[in-house]
């Protein structure tokens, strides 16, 4: 039977949202993580990675997509949607640790969470007078039943490492998919219309989740052949439903041309990512940029020299060397 981790997270990693709707801040929340926030427009995130994309060309003529363009762009990308000051990016894209899981947790965390969180207090007393955490303090304060200034530390110190885990790795991800396939670039390239379709069927192939989603059953099932008792912790893996043959035919291709990808990597329902949109606007953005500013795109290595992070709850490359 599955066990459960020696400490459990804190509230706000995994209550977020429930904890934003007791205060009466929610509906701001997912506002200002929908497309249609103004705090970080989407020319201005192809413009943050253009600037990234651009410094890597002046540099030579190979680099990495993950420590030179995913991580800093997701940072950058995060603290402006966040109203963080500017400082904060470059310490941000060093929080992906922050992810740990198993043996890298017992080696990151101890030291790692307490001190990022101390850092994101001194950030909070520096906020810029625009992004969502400005207009979050400020409804919290006229809110009937306020979080304490160390909770809302504590909010907006998820928000910000989230906003770098996820969206680093799945845009290195798509460098990876681009790099190593050059029909499939040159496709993009020609057809800039088979970007949204592109960026879905990478969202249904990539293995981005590094444990699993977890749940406990209300009452007794089988599920599968396999017998399951009311009460007992079940491990879901999106990353396994995304790759059901039963749903996708041949799921290790990558297909853009699929007539229909249903995938679940941003979970269903009450627990469907609130941010899932302006997460694919983003990635467009970005690798928009990346075809244009890097238009020989390549790998620097073979494919299978790629290395994925081990023991961490957001799988990414450990990098992608590329050439253009």
């Amino acid at each position: 039977m599955p066990k459960e981790d020696k400490e459990p997270p804190p509230p706000a990693v995994v209550a977020t949202m429930a904890i934003l709707r007791s205060a009466g801040l929610r509906d701001e929340a997912v506002k200002g993580m929908s497309p249609r926030q103004q705090d970080v427009p989407p020319a201005r995130v192809r413009q943050i990675a253009g600037e990234l994309l651009t410094d890597m060309v002046r540099k030579g003529d190979q680099g990495d997509l993950v420590e030179d363009f995913a991580l800093p762009w997701a940072a950058r990308v995060t603290c402006e949607l966040l109203g963080l000051p500017d400082d904060a990016a470059a310490e941000i894209t060093r929080w992906f640790p922050l992810f740990s899981i198993g043996p890298e947790a017992d080696a990151n965390l101890p030291d790692l969470w307490p001190r990022s969180l101390f850092r994101f207090g001194d950030w909070m007393g520096r906020l810029k007078p625009t992004g969502l955490l400005p207009r979050l303090i400020r409804l919290n304060g006229r809110s009937a039943r306020p979080l304490s200034e160390q909770m809302m530390v504590e909010i907006g110190h998820m928000l910000a490492f989230s906003g770098l885990g996820n969206p680093a790795a799945f845009l290195a991800t798509c460098g990876l998919v681009l790099a190593r396939d050059r029909h499939l670039t040159e496709r993009l390239q020609a057809t800039p219309g088979l970007m949204p379709r592109l960026v879905e069927e990478i969202y249904r192939w990539a293995p981005l989740l590094g444990d699993s989603i977890t749940r406990i059953a209300t009452e007794d099932l089988d599920l599968g052949g396999t017998r399951i008792a009311a009460g007992e912790l079940v491990l879901i893996s999106t990353d396994a439903a995304n790759h059901d043959p039963a749903v996708f035919p041949e799921p290790e291709r990558i297909d853009p041309d699929r007539p229909a990808c249903p995938h679940v990597r941003f979970g269903q329902g009450r627990h469907y990512c609130p941010a899932a949109a302006l997460n694919k606007l983003q990635t467009e953005a970005a690798l928009s940029a990346l075809l244009d500013v890097m238009p020989g795109l390549r790998l620097a290595t073979g494919a299978s020299a790629v290395t994925w992070r081990q023991y961490h709850a957001v799988l990414m490359p450990v990098a992608v060397p590329v050439r253009w």
